[in-house]
């Protein structure tokens, strides 16, 4: 995301509703979580599961053409439980709609503005994640250009997620990059001397900026105008506090290296003394979404829900980024979020924002396919934590949060069907009395508010406050000197 609050691009003009239509068949998109001046970012649910998400709405332009297929070439090769996940591409004339997963937490921008500094622990169970997961990018040929706080989400357990690919690009080895983008303040010295440059280099520069200001709360390179900014930067002097260990300053100082040909690739950097301290369990990465790991209990929910359960397999083995593999993604996490989802302790009000049923044609047209005799809540509370592997336990179970049940148990309750354990006065033999259809009436209504009261305990409208997607400020810069009262350094180009 780039650019200030405003329209979705330069020229503002508004996106005909007709483009939404096959998004809204899917998601009921609530309100608009970020913006800028290269694309909007939605808070949505995904109505057959209830699940939130986050929508990247990018707008079809000829001279954002090989922006737009550089960062969703990204995204669909990204499986990595410390970047942010691509679940669906929904794509019409005139937009492409990024179906993404919606970050716990908050940006580490926050952290930091509110501790003031991070402790040596902590910014290494952060920063080990961080580099983890850009190794693995530069593994698959990725670099991402735009490493800084704003674009790292961190949850209440100090889990990891980086967001925003936007200025991202592929890379093979040995080629040279030209475009010079990003946070002036993280900018390598390659940028400022306008040379082609190695990307995965920059990412290193960028995570020495990013982890000196993680402990210290300040940036390592500061000035008034671009000039000034320049020359620290290519001299490469900055202030050491005193409180930083030895081993910290050391590899603080491996990545601001200010010749990039001795910059260490981040390989290297994994292997470094301060990063190795503690526990690494939570740093190693796992093939999420394994076409040949496929949970028979969420295949089940969805094959009641109407999906052919070759089409599934079909869909996560190449990676199809449609329907099935968006609602597999989103049950999956919700089910490895919860554990078993009959063990409900905390009650949710439905938000203000109401979810539309598989039967309503009017604003749930494709929904009416996925209902059959079985009731899918039935299959779906089969699923328990034992369906996940041990090792995907061990390495995505951290700070698991309780979520609401799937909204696709809302068709269990059909007018003139019997439910399973629920008493219906339809299918119940009486003698026709007077006094008898009373008392079944009286009974029937205890019942509808017991129904009622579950829905209302078991059905959501509205994510939890923690979780969001945050756009990516205009500038790095600009946000840090108005929260610290100064001007932003002038770029002089």
């Amino acid at each position: 995301m780039c650019g200030p609050r405003g329209e979705l691009t330069a020229r503002p003009s508004p996106v005909p509703t007709l483009s939404y239509e096959n998004l809204r068949a899917q998601y009921t998109i609530l309100r608009t979580i970020g913006q800028g001046s290269c694309a909007q970012v939605k808070l949505a649910h995904h109505r057959l599961t209830g699940a939130a998400v986050a929508i990247k709405v990018l707008l079809k332009e000829k001279q954002r053409s090989v922006l737009i297929r550089s960062e969703v070439g990204i995204m669909k090769r990204m499986n990595h439980p410390n970047i942010i996940s691509l679940l669906q591409i929904i794509e019409t004339e005139q937009n492409i709609f990024l179906i993404l997963e919606l970050a716990d937490g908050c940006e580490l921008w926050d952290w930091i503005q509110q501790a003031g500094y991070l402790k040596e622990g902590m910014a290494r169970k952060i920063f080990r994640q961080i580099v983890h997961a850009m190794c693995y990018c530069h593994d698959q040929g990725i670099v991402h250009r735009d490493l800084k706080p704003d674009n790292i989400m961190v949850d209440a357990t100090g889990r990891v997620k980086i967001i925003d690919f936007g200025l991202g690009a592929l890379v093979t080895p040995g080629r040279k990059l030209y475009k010079f983008c990003g946070a002036l303040q993280f900018s390598a010295p390659e940028f400022f001397l306008r040379q082609p440059y190695d990307g995965t280099k920059v990412d290193t520069w960028n995570l020495g900026v990013l982890l000196y200001y993680m402990v210290t709360g300040t940036l390592p390179f500061e000035g008034i105008t671009y000039e000034e900014l320049r020359g620290k930067v290519l001299l490469g002097h900055y202030d050491v506090p005193s409180h930083l260990s030895q081993e910290l300053r050391d590899i603080i100082g491996c990545l601001l290296t200010v010749n990039p040909t001795e910059r260490p690739e981040l390989k290297g950097i994994v292997k470094h003394p301060w990063l190795r301290k503690g526990d690494e369990s939570s740093s190693r990465h796992c093939d999420k979404m394994s076409p040949r790991r496929l949970d028979p209990a969420i295949i089940a929910a969805m094959a009641d829900m109407g999906f052919n359960p070759h089409d599934i397999q079909k869909s996560l083995l190449n990676r199809l980024f449609d329907e099935p593999m968006a609602t597999y993604g989103l049950l999956k996490c919700q089910a490895r979020q919860q554990g078993d989802f009959a063990r409900q302790t905390k009650a949710v009000q439905p938000g203000i924002t109401p979810f539309p049923t598989p039967t309503d044609t009017a604003t749930f047209p494709r929904c009416q396919k996925r209902t059959t005799d079985v009731p899918t809540l039935r299959v779906f509370l089969s699923l328990s934590p034992t369906t996940d592997s041990a090792e995907e336990n061990q390495q995505e179970g951290r700070g698991l949060r309780s979520v609401t049940l799937p909204i696709i148990a809302s068709h269990c309750l059909q007018k003139g069907k019997p439910t399973h354990g629920v008493w219906d006065p339809i299918w119940t033999q009486h003698n026709g009395t007077a006094g008898t259809v009373q008392g079944e009436r009286r009974g029937w209504k205890r019942w509808a508010k017991r129904i009622g009261a579950s829905l209302l305990r078991a059905f959501c409208c509205l994510p939890s406050k923690e979780k969001r997607v945050v756009c990516p400020k205009e500038s790095y810069s600009r946000k840090r000197h108005e929260a610290r009262g100064q001007p932003e350094a002038s770029q002089g180009h």
